[in-house]
């Protein structure tokens, strides 16, 4: 949280990954000789620069779309590779087009994200390419349509009927995702 407070991220998101072992439940490669618990979860925290209001910013965030929590097999010991879920989690969630995946492998480059690590020993960055994500109409966000929106979940009205309500957390400002 430190290090994206940091960088002037904010978190937004939090979806967590339950481990399992149901393929193997004899597995304990993972249990620690002096641990009481093992260890079954991962944090993926999502950030965001600038302010994003729900309730005025459907064209850029789809809170409600998607449930916060995979549970999928956990990965053999030094394996850092995510789900694909999480990328699809994140995809659903926000339609901007700068998103940065910290910590990734050459396993997780994907279209469409910046993706940084020390484990990457190849990478599909290109500097004028991704410049050009942004320029002339195609802008910030992905392209979407009407009929779709008008279908997604919205922020509910809030208690008392008092005007649309913050519908986020302050301020002003449009957001830029990143994760």
């Amino acid at each position: 949280m430190q290090c994206l407070k940091k960088w002037g991220y904010r978190r937004c998101e939090d979806i967590c990954w339950v481990k399992t072992n149901t393929k193997n439940p004899s597995n304990n490669q993972h249990i620690e000789q002096k641990s009481i618990l093992q260890n079954t979860k991962e944090h993926c925290l999502m950030g965001i620069k600038g302010t994003v209001r729900r309730n005025q910013d459907g064209h850029f965030i789809h809170a409600n779309i998607d449930l916060d929590i995979i549970i999928t097999e956990e990965t053999p010991i030094g394996d850092i590779s995510k789900p694909e879920e999480i990328f699809h989690i994140i995809e659903h969630f926000c339609l901007g087009r700068r998103r940065l995946h910290l910590f990734g492998t050459d396993n997780s480059i994907r279209p469409g994200w910046l993706t940084v690590g020390p484990a990457l020993t190849s990478s599909n960055f290109s500097k004028e390419v991704y410049q050009c994500f942004f320029e002339g109409s195609a802008g910030y966000l992905l392209q979407h349509s009407d009929e779709i929106e008008t279908l997604r979940p919205k922020t509910p009205p809030p208690k008392g009927g008092r005007g649309a309500g913050r519908g986020g957390r302050g301020g002003r400002g449009r957001g830029r995702g990143a994760f």
